[in-house]
């Protein structure tokens, strides 16, 4: 009976965990990418474009998009100070610890979210643009998805702190990158900033595209347990400019080298107007992609390893020897590449009985052969001695000594 018991009791325990696993995420992490021309919309590449994920942070662009619009309709000014309320200081990391009461400009907030991704910043704009209700704004921002085309995207906060119905795909992410684009030309030049200063301390942007791949200027990292490791970039060469998604990376690093990867090898067919995919294109050299991959010190801010966060977080387990961390990151990258690019071409000799007993009989009378060269080397001495006294006798008949 007692063992019936604990039969029940274990079934009734694996039950609530499956359970609470579905509360915290209803969709499973799956990685999905696309990437497409920001001037007509082409499509240059998919893979699961239209499977359902978590946004994270990327969130924060639906919140800035409004932002702009309303920027643009004066509704709000860069300068104009805002309040920070209880709601907005209790959001958890990554932040600028703002205190209730206290204000943040217009400007700073933007900066904070595009930087730091700071989620009491985008707290506060949400409640400045939703009439004190980050709900309400939450409201608005999926009404404005649908506007734009984002059919699968649904926003329950204006940061991408994790929510089991905050929902998206990477196509809705590319749609709201590159409306962001079209729509907000001046303003999407925020999203280009590496750096930005708070009260007297600086933050660095999560996006460790910038400045590094060339013609990137932005735009956004997320991550949350749910959805993995989320980047949209966008990149613009000879005036070309393309905009990329890359969602459920399993690490910072596997994302960021994807993305590269796709970046690379889409960018000519940007150019020509092509549909089709290509297979990922090479480097220049080594040093290019070291630099493009390397362990970017600047982007070391603190944070709380035990809050899960709508934001950019370094691949688990961290490393905290820097020399262990920096050999991981430079001679296993050399060692991939240098496989992947330098591959020697192994080149089989053709066999015949001829070469074969050829081999066999120089190996035989090897000794020999050291005399016969001996022999060869004073013949080609006494064979020169020759020639020279020839031309001697035939320069002298011509006046040349």
């Amino acid at each position: 009976m007692r063992g019936y018991q604990n039969r029940i009791l274990k079934v009734i325990c694996l039950l609530l965990f499956v359970v609470s696993l579905g509360n915290s995420s209803l969709y499973a992490v799956k990685s999905a990418s696309i990437v497409l021309c920001a001037e007509t919309g082409a499509i240059h590449h998919q893979q699961n474009a239209d499977a359902v994920t978590h946004p994270a942070s990327l969130t924060k662009m639906m919140t800035l998009y409004l932002m702009f619009k309303a920027l643009r309709e004066k509704r709000i000014s860069l300068n104009q100070n805002l309040m920070v309320s209880k709601h907005a200081s209790k959001q958890s990391p990554c932040k600028l610890w703002l205190k209730p009461g206290t204000t943040i400009t217009v400007r700073q907030a933007i900066l904070a979210m595009v930087t730091k991704s700071a989620n009491d910043a985008a707290a506060v704009l949400a409640e400045a643009l939703g009439n004190g209700s980050e709900e309400r704004f939450a409201q608005t921002m999926t009404t404005q998805a649908r506007a734009l085309g984002m059919s699968k995207t649904v926003f329950k906060n204006a940061s991408g702190l994790p929510h089991k119905n905050q929902v998206t795909t990477a196509r809705d992410m590319a749609t709201l990158s590159r409306s962001l684009y079209k729509h907000f030309p001046k303003e999407f030049a925020f999203f280009k900033e590496q750096s930005f200063v708070f009260r007297g301390q600086k933050h660095h942007n999560h996006n460790h595209l910038l400045g590094k791949v060339q013609g990137c200027d932005g735009i956004k990292t997320g991550f949350v347990n749910a959805s993995g490791f989320n980047l949209a970039a966008s990149v613009v060469r000879d005036n070309k400019r393309i905009i990329a998604v890359i969602m459920g990376g399993e690490t910072a690093r596997s994302r960021d080298k994807k993305m590269i990867q796709l970046l690379e090898a889409n960018f000519k067919k940007a150019i020509k107007g092509g549909r089709t995919h290509q297979s990922p294109g090479r480097y220049a050299s080594i040093g290019d992609l070291i630099h493009t991959l390397g362990p970017s010190p600047v982007n070391a801010s603190p944070m709380d390893p035990n809050v899960t966060e709508a934001t950019y977080s370094p691949p688990e387990p961290i490393v905290n020897n820097a020399i262990e961390n920096e050999a991981d990151n430079l001679d296993v990258l050399i060692s991939d590449i240098t496989k992947s690019q330098n591959k020697p071409k192994m080149i089989k000799a053709k066999a015949t009985k001829h070469s074969h007993h050829k081999s066999i009989k120089h190996h035989k009378s090897s000794k020999p052969k050291a005399h016969h060269h001996k022999h060869k080397k004073k013949h080609h001495v006494k064979s020169i001695k020759q020639t020279k006294k020839s031309h001697t006798k035939h320069r002298k008949k011509r006046g040349a000594i």
